[in-house]
């Protein structure tokens, strides 16, 4: 009897915590299922390549690097695309192509049969990230965007989790089996992915990429729009501190057991699935999430300033300072991502879901990009005035955030801030500070 009224909070809480049948089931459902077979497929994807199809480890790497900037230059054309046909479509488009991938891939044996298949492979997972995005942005409620995109989150990292723990039992089997059904497992998760997509309703084109027979128009990148992206991925670097950074620095300079350098990406994952839906709430405003990526900048910083801390101490005060480091990023973190959301669907034009969702793309993954070679080269040449440097970059995100996201509201003209509803007027000539930059085909 005491058991089951003990396991009741827990059962209501979960209840609460699944959404009624409906779209946002689905979304979530779609989340789980592709974030663990992404897991799956990160984590031994490398070590197929180069155990099964005899690859060397450069090749695997200069794969990876080609097919993730292939699908960085075709973002902006992938949401494009989207408007025009649909983001629904053209998601399950994408997923059919990396089905067909990875079925190829499973069979690759030399790296000349590797490079277009692994091209590929970055390309369908920016298109499939780019009408995620636009299919997110045009089901969800504006008002609740913010909230649901944080139960999405941790959705995402339990899946994740769970594709990594998968993949570490095939790579503890080792054989050839074990390896080819990390790729092929990620091909079956792609097809349930499909399966959830096809019981959402279809998303009818928008209206401003939809004109039958129209003039051509011109297509236009919104400056003050990817300048957002930019600075709000920039606390994204934090992530890359946590994960490669501060495991290199633990081992090469300090005296902290070498276990924890595993162990503490745990511990960050385990708070962001406990905390990341309660820290979002204040973010749904322009105003609410500009304070928290202000937050997120400042504890970045400071966490920076604990890494270079533990150098040169004692092994209790190195840990201690570790576990505050480990702590601040996880914060930035959690701040970080809920002000990215609340810019990326607030500020996008509801016309062009598909365009901004690939420009959101496109200009947030520069830093991002950059910041393995920036994260590892300032740390292991500069020692601690590397990690004051990277302290002095995330202060510099602090100070050009309010200047950026002031742009981005003034050039919206009439349509509304993140968490606004739209008013019923027409858009104002603050658009001028959108540059035109290719022209849309005609339908």
């Amino acid at each position: 009897m005491s058991g089951t009224m003990t396991l009741r909070p827990l059962r209501d809480r979960i209840a609460r915590a699944v959404p009624p049948p409906g779209p946002i089931r689905v979304l979530q459902t779609n989340t789980l299922i592709g974030s663990t077979g992404y897991g799956l497929y990160t984590s031994g994807s490398a070590l197929f390549f180069v155990k099964v199809a005899g690859l060397s480890a450069a090749q695997v790497g200069l794969g990876f690097s080609l097919g993730g900037l292939a699908g960085l230059l075709l973002s902006v054309r992938v949401g494009r695309l989207a408007d025009r046909l649909g983001p629904r479509e053209v998601f399950l488009g994408f997923c059919a192509l990396q089905i067909a991938l990875l079925a190829t891939a499973s069979s690759v044996r030399s790296f000349v049969a590797f490079l277009p298949v692994i091209v590929g492979l970055g390309c369908t997972e920016t298109g499939l990230n780019v009408a995620r995005g636009a299919v997110t942005g045009s089901i969800l409620p504006k008002e609740d965007r913010v909230r649901l995109s944080a139960i999405t989150r941790v959705l995402t990292n339990i899946g994740f989790s769970l594709g990594v723990l998968l993949a570490g039992t095939a790579i503890g089997v080792g054989t050839r089996a074990a390896y080819s059904s990390l790729v092929l497992g990620m091909a079956v998760t792609t097809f349930l992915v499909a399966l959830s997509i096809l019981r959402l309703p279809r998303i009818a084109p928008t209206t401003a990429a939809r004109t039958p027979g129209g003039p051509r128009e011109r297509f236009r990148y919104d400056l003050p729009y990817m300048a957002v992206s930019f600075v709000s991925s920039t606390t994204l670097i934090g992530n890359t501190v946590l994960t490669v950074g501060l495991p290199l620095w633990i081992v090469t300079e300090t005296s902290i057991p070498r276990p924890l350098a595993a162990w503490m990406i745990l511990g960050n994952t385990a708070l962001v699935i406990l905390l990341q839906v309660r820290v979002a709430k204040g973010s749904e405003t322009t105003a609410g999430a500009a304070r928290m990526q202000r937050g997120a900048f400042a504890v970045l910083a400071l966490a920076c300033v604990a890494a270079a801390a533990t150098r040169g101490s004692a092994t209790p005060v190195a840990v201690g300072a570790l576990l505050l480091c480990v702590a601040l990023l996880t914060l930035g973190e959690l701040w970080g991502e809920s002000a990215n959301w609340a810019f990326r669907y607030g500020f996008a034009d509801p016309e062009r879901q598909g365009a901004y969702s690939g420009m959101f793309v496109l200009s947030g993954s520069l830093p991002t990009a950059a910041a393995p070679v920036l994260v590892t080269f300032v740390t292991t040449r500069f020692l601690l005035g590397g990690w004051l440097a990277l302290a002095g970059l995330f202060l510099a995100g602090l100070v050009v955030n309010a200047p950026v996201v002031g742009w981005a509201e003034r050039t919206r003209g009439s349509r509304p801030a993140a968490g606004e509803e739209p008013a019923p007027q027409q858009q104002e000539s603050g658009s001028a500070c959108l540059v035109g930059t290719a022209e849309e085909g005609r339908d």
